[in-house]
């Protein structure tokens, strides 16, 4: 079998890989290789085209992972999306990018994270980008990946009608970066504002730096498990390498002469662990699997975003996305005509204008928190899904909830605005309502359950496909979960939609025309309604043992000299935003970890 030997190898060309890579192989005496299943698609137009992500969705872009069970309505799986491609899912999500809030992120060091927290995560997350605000302002930062807002004149507008309308709550306008996320916040996209393109880690990371000597990029090479020295009997277990099999099925051995590091994502990552070893002993065991380090931790604590929304009619006066979303010939024209001059519109950006947070406390009444707090009691005699979690986690875990729930600061809900029609009652979700309209998505920040992600096969032929695993991932919702969703629908149909200027915007309502009579009708309309994002993290998480960690403070797998996960599955509690702008922190944040640490 061949074998190829470097200084560093890395699992999965990624967000968090070329990150890493790129930082490292700033050392001209590091021999660097990124390992990456899918190909390099930096010339592809859709996924250089921002508005054109959609497309990219559920194709050979996307590994597509699928639920192992059904979702609420026990109709499908759940789609899983993760990008395979250099660059990764930075390659084919949504744009948005939102720091997480300060306590969210100071959580993290309660769970055994030394140096880590808001203000580690506020300097790496600046460091990964520059900051071009509106109307030709000065840019802040000088990192490789480019933040703008949307300058189209319909979505500036209904910018402004949030802004101006949230501030007869008293709330003013947040500074996303500011780590007190409350109230409006215009969203940043990743996207170049000279070419006009996404900018994600390919592009941004990658490119600048291919032509470094010490630094291999090899796509189509789906790495199977990591390899261990043989020479080693009854010591720490010492990463030797990886197995690879390229994609036109030739194996062969990649040796590490000092590090192995897997950033292949939130299923990828754990899978790859435990078809190495590395795992729950009578799991790996049952599959014929040698045990290396046993670790019952690996695969859990999965966890995700979900969210439900209510729709508004807009006058007919009045510009939204609608005829675009319904590809109108004239709409269509001018999203063209508003990209080609550099301004966004929904060719340009993602189009998600903007989002506010505000705590619980603030959308409901009295009786309302009696009801949550009564939840919180329940909830902490039972599991917290299908995820096993230590006596120390769960105690963490639910004063965590708790705080996040009575806060009168924090906010376990967000509001996210979109300017057209959006198929949360429709039967087919590519159905779009004639008219216009305006959508308030609520996505729950802080859901309660946890699941678990689990290889059920030990073979390898599985490991460039989307089978062979249990995605077991705590769906549908918690009672917890839907009672504070409820909560914020209700508030966005009783109390936001009612706010000037945006209550000037819609048309006149009819009397008795309101969804929710009361907070059963919400709890109704959210079990049916309610969807799933795609911010997964969790599965290795970075947590002490007491805990129950997959890796440590320093990324280094439990149980292992030179072995480190860094990629979105060591997050151990889910950002309270789009999970974007916390991977990139963390990517550089790690790539100074290993390269201070390093064997």
């Amino acid at each position: 079998m061949v074998s190829d030997t470097y200084d560093i190898v890395i699992v999965g060309g990624g967000t968090a890989g070329l990150i890493i890579a790129a930082r490292l192989s700033e050392d001209p005496n590091l021999q660097v290789t990124v390992l990456e299943s899918g190909e390099d698609q930096s010339s592809n137009p859709h996924v250089q085209t921002p508005g054109t992500w959609p497309l990219l969705r559920n194709g050979p872009l996307d590994w597509a992972f699928k639920s192992s069970f059904p979702s609420a309505g026990g109709v499908k799986p759940l789609s899983m999306a993760q990008g395979c491609m250099l660059g990764g899912t930075s390659g084919i999500n949504g744009f948005v990018f939102q720091p997480s809030s300060k306590s969210n992120l100071d959580f993290w060091t309660e769970l055994g994270n030394n140096g880590w927290g808001f203000e580690t995560m506020d300097r790496a997350v600046r460091k990964a980008v520059t900051i071009h605000r509106p109307s030709g302002g000065t840019s802040e930062g000088s990192g490789p990946i480019q933040l703008v807002v949307n300058e189209s004149e319909i979505e500036a507008m209904w910018v402004k009608t949030w802004i101006d309308s949230l501030a007869e709550l008293g709330h003013s306008p947040c500074d996303a970066f500011s780590g007190t996320q409350r109230g409006p916040i215009t969203n940043f996209d990743t996207v170049d504002p000279v070419s006009n393109n996404r900018s994600f880690t390919a592009n941004a990371y990658l490119d600048p730096v291919r032509s470094r000597a010490n630094l291999t990029i090899l796509t189509g090479s789906t790495v199977n498990k990591v390899v261990f020295k043989e020479d080693n009997v009854g010591g720490t277990p010492i990463a030797d390498g990886v197995l690879v099999t390229s994609k036109y099925g030739k194996k062969s051995i990649v040796k590490a002469r000092k590090e192995v590091i897997l950033s292949a994502g939130v299923i990828n990552s754990p899978r790859i662990l435990e078809l190495s070893g590395i795992g729950d002993k009578s799991r790996l065991q049952r599959l014929g699997i040698d045990v290396v380090v046993d670790n019952p931790h690996v695969g859990e604590n999965f966890q995700n975003h979900a969210f439900s929304g209510v729709v508004f009619p807009v006058r007919d006066d009045v510009e939204t996305l609608d005829a675009f979303l319904r590809q109108e010939p004239s709409a269509v024209a001018a999203a063209q005509e508003t990209y080609a001059a550099g301004r966004g519109g929904p060719i340009g950006r993602s189009s998600t204008l903007s989002s506010a947070q505000m705590p619980l406390s603030e959308v409901t009444d009295e009786q309302g928190m009696k009801e949550i707090e009564q939840l919180l009691k329940d909830a902490a005699s039972v599991p917290a899904g299908p995820s096993i979690a230590t006596p120390a986690f769960k105690k963490a875990w639910d004063s965590y909830i708790k705080s996040n729930l009575t806060s009168s600061t924090e906010s376990p809900g967000r509001f996210m605005f979109f300017a057209g029609y959006s198929p949360f009652e429709a039967k087919d979700i590519t159905y779009r309502a004639p008219g216009n309209h305006f959508t308030i998505v609520v996505m729950l920040s802080t859901p309660f359950p946890r699941g678990s992600v689990h290889i059920e096969s030990s073979s390898h032929e599985h490991s460039d496909k989307n089978t062979g695993m249990t995605l077991d991932v705590g769906f549908p919702a918690h009672p917890l979960d839907v009672e504070i969703l409820a909560r914020y629908i209700m508030f966005a149909e009783k109390t936001l939609a009612r706010l000037k200027p945006f209550a000037s915007l819609l048309k006149p309502r009819k009397e008795n025309e309101d969804r929710f009579t009361d907070i059963e009708k919400a709890r109704e309309y959210v079990r049916a309604t309610t969807g799933w994002s795609h911010h997964f993290v969790g599965t290795c998480s970075m947590m002490s043992q007491e805990m129950g960690g997959v890796v440590d403070d320093k990324l280094r797998v439990y149980g292992c000299s030179n072995l480190r996960v860094c990629d979105a599955s060591i997050i151990p509690v889910v950002p309270r935003s789009n999970p974007q702008a916390v991977v990139y922190g963390l990517a550089e944040h790690g790539a100074e970890i290993i390269r201070d640490t390093m064997v």
